[in-house]
Parts: C-alpha cells; structure tokens; sequence
C-alpha cells in the first residue's frame, strides 16, 4: 500500500556555530541576540565531535530575510522533485520562524520585527510561498506553544512567550487563511510538563478547519482523551515506534508495549 511522506523544511538560525557556516561566518537570526541553555554539534575530526556553545548571530537584513521566503520555496520544489507529498514548515523549537515570531530573539526595527503581525509576517510570508510550490493541500506548520517552565528559554521546545495564547493563536489564524492541510503541535515532553491549557486546545480547534495533530509523550489514552474532546483529529507518537515498529497493533488490541532503550536510540 503507498504511503505519504511529507518534508519537514529547517531552518535553525541562531542554534549554530561559525564553525557549521560558510567561511566560518557567523549564523544569522532576526537580531543579533545568542542563543542560551542550548548546545549544537560540532564536528572537532573525522566521525567525532563535540557539543559547544552557539556562536553570536548577525542580523538579516530585510533584503535577506525576503531572499529567505524565496529559499523555502526553492526547498519546496526540491521537495517535489526528490519525490515528496508535501512539506511541512518546522515553526517550532526555538529555531528560525519561532526566532521571528518571538519578542524574546526579534527585535528588529523593520516590517519583520515590532508588533505581533509583524513578528508573524516571515511565518505568512513563508506559508504563501511554499503554499504556491506544492499546493495549500500539501502543507503543513509545526508549532510548540509553549504556556509554563521553569526555564524561560527552552531552545529546544520553543520560546515562552509573554503571552502564548494570543501570539499562536493569531498564527493559527494566519494557517486558516492560507487553508494549509494540517497543524502540527509539539508539546512539552519531559516529566512532570505542564499541559496545554483546554481553553488554547479548544481556541485552536475553533480557529483552524484543517487537520490538527498533537505529539508529545503521549499514550493511547491520553491520545484518546484529546481525540474525544474534540481538539484534534490525529496523535503522533516518536519514541514508542523504535521499541514498537507494530505499535498501531498494539494499541488496537491494547497488547503491552516494549521499553524503550535509550543505548539504541
């Protein structure tokens, strides 16, 4: 039976290193601000490496940043051409989209930085163009909204907004208006994670008529829950899969599911 397989496009911005650009040049981000409590790969000789710091970025200039909107739909097309579905635009994770729509990372003066449209217009921006490439059909956004930690700059699973509700909220909208095929959002995932708050789930749900997936340490039951109350349409497992290649089996006759262990990761 054919399968799908969709792209997801990256773009990491400012979780980088001179030594990972060209001509050891700094990474680029919406403002020139380093990224903390966060660490990338390094390759230090042939098939080892090490974790570092990320360098400090430049700022793009809003000559590059519209360059920028171009290249993901170029990456789009490669998409298609190397056999693709679709692509889905990875919005999530501290990395360069979810750099542009936080007040945390942008503070550019331009009509990328500013108010929270502003900060969303790289989002809109991008969405459009891949939208024009592949088809609104073929698109998908990942998003990982962020509402309580005790880190108020998880690099890894996003940015904590002063306000979270409103700003994705106001970029779900911007996904409804495009008419992309799917919203993707990653949860927190680490233990004792504050939940997604009902009220965003049942804001999101009620703002975006596309398909909505949820993915974040979730189990049959908890996916069953979110499911039931209608706030999304699909839940995505990761880490269950490695240990369980059946694991659609093992849910649908509730068998008992293998440990995951960490050394085959």
């Amino acid at each position: 039976r054919r399968g799908v397989i969709f792209a997801q496009l990256w773009h990491v911005g400012r979780v980088s290193h001179t030594s990972l650009q060209p001509g050891g040049e700094a990474p680029v981000a919406p403002s020139a601000i380093r990224a903390d409590n966060v660490k990338v790969f390094i390759e230090t000789g042939p098939g080892t490496g090490t974790l570092a710091d990320p360098s400090t970025p430049r700022a793009l200039s809003t000559k590059e940043v519209k360059e920028l909107v171009e290249l993901y739909a170029q990456a789009a097309r490669n998409a298609l051409d190397a056999g693709f579905d679709g692509v889905e635009l990875h919005c999530a994770n501290g990395y360069l989209v979810n750099q542009f729509i936080s007040a945390h990372t942008n503070q550019r003066d331009d009509e990328y930085g500013g108010s929270l449209q502003n900060r969303l217009r790289f989002l809109r921006e991008i969405t459009l163009a891949v939208a024009g490439v592949v088809g609104k059909e073929r698109v998908g956004v990942r998003f990982a909204p962020l509402f309580a930690t005790t880190d108020e700059d998880r690099v890894y699973l996003g940015l904590v907004e002063e306000d979270p509700h409103q700003t994705y909220i106001e970029a779900v909208k911007i996904l409804e208006e495009v008419g992309i095929a799917y919203l993707s959002l990653a949860e927190a995932d680490w233990e004792n994670a504050p939940e997604l708050p009902e009220t965003f789930r049942e804001a999101v749900r009620k703002t975006f008529s596309g398909k909505i997936i949820y993915a974040g340490k979730y189990t049959a039951e908890r996916g069953n829950r979110v499911i039931r109350a209608g706030w999304g349409d699909l839940i995505a497992f990761g880490r269950p899969f490695i240990a369980n290649p059946d694991l659609p089996a093992r849910i649908a006759n509730n068998w008992p599911l293998n440990p995951v262990d960490p050394s085959t990761m």
